[in-house]
């Protein structure tokens, strides 16, 4: 990948891209966290916030890491391109107010390449309709709330200008056919995921009892793949905030693949 390339896939990507690739090249080594610490002389802390992506590596520290795992001469390039790039800040750092840094990782890396959503309870944000949108917001107050309408029409411009995308939408059945504000405003919500196609999105429901069945329970989670579909991360709901990491041995994906198999399309209430 060239630096251009690198510049396109935006700082947070290119962090979390190089974050993957180094944890790869040291497990691949068959070296521990302990042991290139103390190579190094650093702490086996400060290199676990590297290989997971919450700590920006400096370029001094990917030479040594380079020197260490005796990498090629192209892949050194690359990885300090990674890094130089890795420096810079989120496309949507603007909206620190009302985005802390983990979502605003998660929402880079969902206009780099999202590729699955599971949403259990509540509609995604990416297919939300203002009106939707604004009633999870309850009772906020008008200033934060239109912050997070303006954050939501900028995610999904992205989304959007993006053009066709292989996305997969699998919605609970209570997420499809709630109401949050009463049957006028989910027949608006139902027209736009109607028009959801035209972006490439298909979309399944998974009704009730089969949720029970497969006791998937009420947790949303994505899965997106970056650096032509190399990296694979995954983010889900915790506590109230959202997690972001690498898709350990494809867990994420083959879950979802899992219950993308047993959902339905759409029914005739969302074709009306």
């Amino acid at each position: 990948m060239t630096g251009l390339g690198a510049r396109m896939m935006g700082a947070t990507v290119c962090r979390l891209v190089l974050a993957d690739r180094l944890g790869r090249m040291r497990r691949s080594r068959g070296l521990t966290l302990k042991t290139v610490a103390g190579a190094l002389y650093v702490s086996s802390s400060k290199l676990c916030r590297i290989e997971s992506g919450r700590h920006r590596p400096t370029l001094a520290d990917v030479e040594q890491l380079a020197d260490l795992y005796e990498v090629e001469t192209d892949v050194r390039t690359q990885l300090l391109q990674w890094a130089q790039v890795a420096q810079g800040r989120s496309s949507y750092h603007a909206f620190a107010d009302v985005a802390d840094a983990v979502l605003r990782d998660y929402l880079d890396v969902e206009q780099a390449g999202l590729r699955a959503v599971f949403g259990p309870v509540v509609l995604p944000a990416v297919l939300r309709t203002r009106g939707y949108a604004r009633a999870l917001y309850g009772g906020m107050g008008e200033a934060e709330a239109e912050r997070r309408l303006s954050l939501l029409e900028l995610r999904q411009r992205h989304f959007a200008d993006a053009g066709p995308k292989p996305v997969r939408i699998l919605l609970g059945e209570a997420a499809l056919y709630g109401r949050l504000s009463g049957a006028e405003m989910m027949r608006k919500q139902h027209q736009w995921l109607r028009q959801a196609a035209e972006l490439g999105v298909k979309l399944r429901v998974l009704p009730y009892e089969r949720m029970a069945l497969e006791r998937c329970a009420l947790s949303a989670f994505a899965v997106a793949a970056v650096n032509d579909d190399r990296c694979v991360l995954t983010a889900r709901e915790r506590m109230g905030g959202v997690w972001l990491g690498p898709d350990r041995n494809g867990r994420a994906a083959a879950w979802f693949e899992h219950l993308w198999q047993a959902a339905a399309e759409p029914g005739p209430q969302l074709a009306a």
